[in-house]
């Protein structure tokens, strides 16, 4: 049997995961393949950035994954990592949500649509109409939704305007760095999307799950009482990355180079990297951003490169601060805060600028994650929803000085981790599922050609994972004579 090559364009979880799943399986079956990783950056793992540094662990990217999702679980069992598992803190799963300049707690079981009774009705987040408007979901009838709607839509019908202003929006802008007027409720959050359409309405159907009636699906941010929904790994998430990267010492990693060009000829594949070296290929999978790999296609079909071009792109910082103890008054009694905007759209004023505040949230990492740092120190982390064009050093004084009042912070951090992410959070905007069927509809059309990425399916770890896993299958199947 003559010898394949694979050419694999990105370095992140979804090409490195495509890579160790083809070579696991050419080892299986016996063919003889040569695998090769093209990554445009110096370092590997895409947004999984950890930084070790004096006892603290800082993750300029993703902190943790879900583990309702299994992939990202069993990759680690296979990786030996398991025991490297590190669930977040049972003592710090409070939420807490800043509404008109105060720290409110989210009731328990709010976001998992298990809500407990006692704490919505003693909970300062909403006005009694505001609670009486969750009881009156009950009644609701089923709306006539087709096809797909806004995230904004879906729970101002359900839970009111309310719940979706104040809990919603901002945890739509914190975790996914997008508006819920603007994203697809069928696209980002699937789960509660076809609970609402399998029963007549949420309101029920939480009625059900609490009863242990029906399953427990995936929700807005899970945190069940008998374990915890997310983990991550003890020495940060660059464990996975570098794991992956221990299995494939056979492949072939180019770092630091950016892939130009992409043709086809007769089923064989031609990448042209930025110094004129080409690379020639069997197949290729292309687990790069949605805007690059339109790039790299656009020669090749125009439909395709159009409907990945379409997909918008988030920016963000993060930045993580570190104090000692006796420089913060508060307790820090959750794993940190979402930032609600007003009913106008406009964010709280900072403290002594006059201007919105750039958090949209912040996690109390130390606590979430108590190794994250040593004894006796704290480790913060900012979310800013926009790139600023400033020096790092006036980024940490804005933040920190955001942070003082609301946590009781005094003095300047010991020390600061800045991370600017451009264009990195895709915008599962209403219409998104529909997008991708298109895509894979016209990816059908060429052999040996793959897609993967954070912009189909999912912008979690386990979610990366599997879309590498399926372009591998997806490669794979093409390599079969």
């Amino acid at each position: 049997m003559p010898e394949r090559h694979v050419v694999i364009v990105g370095g992140g979880i979804s090409g490195l995961t495509a890579a160790y799943r083809l070579r696991r399986r050419a080892e299986a079956e016996g063919m003889p393949l040569r695998l090769t990783v093209v990554e445009c950056q110096k370092t590997w793992g895409g947004k999984i950035r950890t930084v070790r540094e004096n006892g603290f662990v800082v993750e300029g990217g993703p902190d943790a994954f879900v583990t309702f999702k299994p992939q990202a679980l069993q990759l680690c069992d296979e990786l030996g990592l398991t025991n490297r598992l590190l669930p977040t803190n049972p003592q710090a799963r409070s939420v807490f949500v800043l509404w008109r300049g105060k720290l409110r707690r989210l009731p328990h079981g709010f976001l998992t649509f298990t809500p407990d009774v006692k704490s919505v009705w003693q909970t300062d987040l909403l006005s009694p109409q505001g609670k009486l408007r969750l009881i009156i979901s009950f009644a609701l009838p089923k709306p006539d939704w087709n096809e797909d709607v806004s995230v904004g839509s879906f729970f101002r019908y359900y839970l009111g305007a309310e719940m979706t202003e104040r809990v919603i929006t901002p945890l739509m802008a914190g975790v996914y760095g997008g508006d819920a007027e603007r994203l697809s409720v069928r696209a980002t959050l699937p789960t509660v999307w076809e609970l609402a359409r399998r029963y007549r309405n949420l309101a029920i159907a939480s009625l059900l799950r609490f009863r242990s009636l029906i399953p427990h699906p995936s929700s807005l941010i899970p945190y069940p009482s008998s374990r915890s929904f997310f983990t991550t790994l003890q020495g940060g998430l660059s464990e996975l990355v570098e794991a992956l990267l221990a299995k494939l010492t056979d492949v072939l990693l180019i770092n630091e180079r950016t892939a130009v060009r992409l043709t086809e000829t007769d089923g064989c594949w031609t990448l042209t990297l930025d110094d004129g070296e080409t690379l020639r290929a069997d197949a290729i999978v292309l687990a790069v951003p949605a805007y690059a790999a339109a790039e790299l296609l656009r020669p090749l079909d125009v439909t395709l490169a159009s409907e990945l071009v379409a997909i918008p792109n988030a920016s963000a910082i993060t930045v993580s601060l570190a104090f000692d103890c006796t420089q913060v008054k508060h307790p820090l009694n959750g794993s940190g805060f979402l930032v609600a905007k007003n009913k106008d759209g406009t964010g709280d004023k900072g403290r002594g600028t006059g201007e919105e505040r750039m958090l949209m949230a912040c996690t109390w990492t130390s606590s979430k994650f108590p190794p994250r740092a040593p004894q006796g120190k704290v480790l913060l982390r900012a979310f800013v929803g926009k790139l600023v064009d400033w020096g790092d050093d006036e980024i940490v004084h804005r933040v920190t000085q955001e942070l003082q009042p609301l946590l009781g912070i005094h003095g300047e951090p010991e020390r600061a981790w800045v991370f600017r992410w451009v264009q990195a959070m895709p915008q599962y905007l209403v219409g998104h599922a529909k997008r991708v069927e298109r895509i894979r509809q016209r990816l059908a059309r060429w052999r040996g050609l793959a897609l993967a990425g954070n912009y189909l399916t999912g912008i979690g770890i386990p979610d990366c994972i599997r879309s590498g896993e399926e372009a591998a299958e997806r490669v794979w199947q093409s390599l079969i004579p």
